[in-house]
C-alpha cells in the first residue's frame, strides 16, 4: 500500500510543488493538506497518515502544535514527521524535535531531501 502523506503548509504553491514531488504511484501520495494549525488538527483527528510534512510558520497557528497533537493522537502507530521550514534556527529546531519531529529540514537548502526520507520509510502493515 502507498504511504499516506499529510502536508501541513500554508503556501498553496508549495502544497502543489510538494504534492507533485511526493506522488509516486504504488509508493507514496499526498492524501491530505492543511494550511492552518486548526485544519492540521482536524485532518490528524479524522485521517490516518504514515507521514506528516510540516511547516513551522502557518497563516494561523504553528506547525509545532500540530506535531504535538499528532504524537498524542497516533499513540499506537507513530507517523514519520518531517519539518520543512524557512526558519532553520537552532531554537526552532529544538522546539520541533521536543514536540516530536523526526527530521528538521531547511526549505531553501534541503527541499529535495524530503522525498528520499519518505521513500526510505518501510510501509507499516495495515
Amino acid at each position: 500500500m502507498e504511504l499516506r502523506i499529510l502536508l501541513i503548509e500554508d503556501s498553496v504553491l508549495l502544497q502543489k510543488r510538494l504534492t507533485d514531488m511526493l506522488t509516486l504511484a504504488g509508493v507514496m501520495r499526498v492524501t491530505g493538506t492543511a494550511g492552518t494549525e486548526t485544519e492540521a488538527r482536524e485532518r490528524i483527528d479524522t485521517g490516518e497518515y504514515d507521514v506528516l510534512v510540516v511547516d513551522v510558520e502557518l497563516g494561523k497557528g504553528s506547525g509545532i502544535g500540530a506535531i504535538g497533537h499528532a504524537r498524542q493522537r497516533y499513540s499506537d502507530r507513530q507517523p514519520l514527521i518531517i519539518v520543512l521550514t524557512n526558519f532553520p534556527l537552532p531554537a526552532v529546531r529544538s522546539l520541533c524535535l521536543a514536540a516530536g519531529a523526526d527530521h528538521f529540514l531547511d526549505k531553501m537548502r534541503q527541499f529535495q531531501e524530503v522525498r528520499p526520507l519518505i521513500a526510505a520509510l518501510k510501509r507499516p502493515p495495515r
